[in-house]
């Protein structure tokens, strides 16, 4: 068996104190709160912003912000009824938007370029343009497609593999003590977790790489856990 050479990973440290920062949190409130205004918690906030956010950061930074309890709601999209797990906007919708705003960048740089779900400047559009131009530009190479889904993808992730592989990327012992919270706070990843789509996006990173530079596939495509192969 042909081994393939390993990449050197580079890991990121010092991030708690950033993710943590005043500034980053009022940064993560204002995105949190997008088209969500006229919520009742979120005009709460909006009213004495200081006070809430200086108490999440000292919650936060003395290890006691602990997720709080979902609210699970049944939804029908297409033909799957799907359980969406809702957090309240405070703490936890503020301390996800935190998280992102720091590691983001991070985290998706790590990723394959075609791979298009809830990324910065990618998503169906991009997706559908970029399997248009492999058809085009490609005709016998895109001569057979097979289409795949993971099924029930975001229950069925493990959350021990999930951990190991946030930490691929991050060292920072404080911000991955409060990642495993996250990822810990039930089993698989909750649909509706802003985390979630990224955490989903990680999860299968590795099976990407795999089947791009392993595997040798030149046109694939993969939106959350839908893959398309020619």
């Amino acid at each position: 068996m042909r081994l393939t050479k390993q990449r050197k990973v580079k890991r990121f440290g010092n991030l708690f104190d950033q993710v943590t920062d005043y500034d980053n949190l009022f940064h993560a409130h204002e995105r949190a709160r997008r088209g969500k205004s006229h919520y009742i918690e979120v005009k709460k906030i909006n009213g004495n912003p200081e006070k809430y956010l200086k108490a999440l950061q000292k919650q936060m930074r003395e290890g006691r912000y602990k997720t709080s309890e979902y609210e699970i709601q049944s939804r029908m999209e297409g033909r799957k009824m799907r359980e969406i797990c809702k957090l309240p906007y405070y703490p936890d919708r503020i301390v996800h938007h935190a998280i992102m705003n720091v590691v983001e960048g991070i985290w998706v740089k790590s990723l394959i370029r075609d791979t298009y779900q809830s990324l910065p400047g990618r998503g169906v559009h991009l997706a559908s343009a970029r399997i248009k131009k492999a058809l085009q530009e490609d005709v016998p190479g895109t001569r057979y497609c097979l289409k795949l889904d993971v099924r029930k993808f975001y229950p069925s992730v493990d959350n021990e593999i999930m951990k190991r592989i946030v930490r691929k990327k991050i060292k920072d012992v404080r911000l991955l003590a409060l990642l495993d919270e996250i990822i810990d706070s039930t089993k698989g990843l909750p649909i509706g977790n802003y985390l979630s789509q990224i955490f989903g996006n990680l999860y299968l990173s590795e099976f990407d790489h795999w089947i791009k530079e392993v595997k040798k596939v030149k046109h694939y495509f993969r939106y959350c856990d839908d893959l398309v192969f020619f």
